[in-house]
């Protein structure tokens, strides 16, 4: 079997079971990792070895990118003690504390070694959480904290990797050189992002063709990551500044039918990339066993349990005080739900990100000696990710339903006040054209009577909170001229939103939801020149 068909083979396998696990309703991440599994222990079945470099440069910067392009700044910066405290914060602890077990519980082991395993498994795996807990009507601060987590976490956790390697490898790392290094790997990485970021921008305009418009958006990430990662800063930062620029202007950059295009590769592909990751995560079972001849079960199943349980319970220990002491300290935020912040502690998954870094690491140090502990590292960090995966990953949903947690209606209002704002631009312009007597007739009333009606049904949703379905949209037109004036008032309507979005007054969640019915309509009503 040549490399070709056993690509196709696994990518038409991985796709497969992931369509199974969505109609029974399952986590499909956690189904693809078992679908790995059991295809790897099958005899004869070909051995995949995970290029880490395929994880860092291939798979990672589209999910990056994409995770930005959904992020509020908004948000994300409202809610960034929380998120920094959790991404900075939290890995940091987590390091320490795996680092703290194996010097008391693993012979032999050192400091150095530990903080070095702990550094690989402290970043939570974003995938495997936000494709667990979709559909699940979490609140919105949940998501906007899980989320923001997952755009910086990645990065914090491999500036300690690189550190915890060069200590270890013997590269003489010493507290001022670690400073500059943390410095630039931070500070060049959002530079270096959002140089690139701002030179897209600049640059779209050039861009004609809807083809070439949603390539060049896959060329942003992967340009961005590697371009960090040469000049050894964090691509991770970089990716994501990138995306998150991107994101801003992309309003303003994207048409109706670019964004809807767009919108739906982007989707495809990042579907596709997070199925290959779990699926690929699974098959490296043998090889992970195949270097652990010298270590006992026994003993291989106690460090795993105890460091597994390390993790969790500092994650759980950690959200509460982070959530409640700033929240008591600032007197004006409001206290966090008890059950949420449950939530966000119970999400650690861990995924391929910490695999990757498990496989990257050198095979040698300077001296020439074989890197301490590399096998048991690797098989450590596999044992958290499978334990995180399967006990957390098929516990969440029911936790998440058995603590019955309050509707949060508070994107839906947010929604609908952002239309009301922007139909009622539409209708002064309307009655501006009326007065000065630019427009009238049947088109300029059958206008009119929609937004009105448009109007009148956003305000009484508002008002009763229900899902009441929305008119039906115009669909004919009775001349050019009719469609050119609704072309122009849908403008304005996009410009309303957007106005909203720079005041900060609505988020990107609704700036999205409301933005993609503005596109539906004006994809049929551009006028044909």
């Amino acid at each position: 079997m040549t490399s070709i068909e056993t690509f196709l083979g696994f990518l038409f396998a991985a796709i497969l079971i992931a369509l199974i696990a969505k109609r029974l309703d399952q986590p499909y991440p956690i189904a693809l990792v078992l679908g790995g599994l059991g295809i790897a222990l099958i005899p004869g079945a070909p051995r995949i070895a995970l290029d880490p470099n395929m994880v860092f440069f291939l798979l990672l910067p589209p999910i990056l990118t994409e995770a930005a392009f959904f992020t509020s700044w908004r948000d994300f910066w409202r809610w960034r003690r929380a998120i920094f405290l959790l991404a900075f914060g939290l890995v940091t602890a987590t390091s320490a504390l795996v680092a703290f077990l194996c010097v008391q519980f693993i012979p032999g082991m050192n400091w150095a070694t530990g903080f070095l395993l702990g550094a690989i498994i402290s970043p939570p795996d974003a995938a495997a959480a936000t494709s667990i807990t979709r559909g699940l009507g979490l609140p919105k601060r949940v998501v906007q904290i899980l989320e923001g987590e997952s755009l910086v976490n990645d990065a914090s956790g491999l500036t300690l990797y690189r550190f915890a390697v060069i200590a270890i490898a013997g590269g003489g790392l010493s507290w001022s050189s670690a400073s500059l290094s943390f410095l630039w790997i931070v500070l060049g990485g959002v530079a270096i992002g959002a140089l690139l970021g701002i030179v897209f921008v600049k640059l779209y305009s050039f861009l004609r063709d809807p083809e070439v418009e949603v390539l060049s958006t896959f060329l942003l990430s992967y340009f961005s990551y590697f371009a960090a990662e040469q000049v050894h800063s964090s691509g991770v930062l970089a990716t994501v500044t990138s995306g998150l620029i991107l994101a801003w202007y992309a309003p303003e950059l994207f048409n109706a039918n670019s964004r809807i295009r767009g919108f739906a590769v982007w989707q495809t592909f990042v579907f596709i990339v997070n199925a290959t990751i779990f699926l690929l995560i699974g098959l490296q079972i043998p090889s992970v066993l195949e270097g652990l001849g010298g270590y006992p079960l026994s003993l291989l199943a106690w460090w795993s349990g105890i460091i597994l349980f390390g993790v969790i319970a500092l994650r759980l220990i950690w959200v509460f005080p982070a959530a409640y002491l700033p929240a008591l300290l600032s007197g004006g935020e409001p206290m966090p739900n008890w059950r949420a912040v449950l939530i966000v502690g119970w999400t650690g998954l861990r995924g391929v990100v910490s695999l990757a870094a498990a496989l990257a690491l050198p095979l040698e140090t300077e001296r020439g000696l074989p890197f301490p502990y590399r096998n048991l590292i690797l098989f450590l960090t596999f044992a958290v990710i499978l334990g995180t995966l399967f006990l957390q990953g098929l516990s969440l949903r029911p936790i998440v339903r058995w603590l019955g947690l309050p509707a949060d209606k508070a994107s839906e209002e947010e929604q609908l006040n952002a239309r009301i704002y922007a139909a009622e631009k539409v209708l002064e312009h309307v009655l501006e054209v009326q007065d000065s007597g630019q427009c009238t007739g049947s088109a300029f009333e059958r206008i009119r009577g929609y937004y009105e009606d448009r109007l009148a049904d956003l305000r009484a949703r508002l008002e009763i909170e229900t899902g009441i379905e929305r008119r039906d949209e115009p669909e004919d037109f009775q001349s050019l001229a009719e469609q050119r004036l609704w072309w122009k008032l849908v403008k304005i309507e996009r410009t309303a939103i957007l106005d909203l979005r720079k005041q900060l007054k609505i988020g990107d969640e609704a700036l999205h939801e409301i933005e993609r019915d503005i596109d539906l309509l004006e994809a049929r009503i551009t006028p044909k020149h």
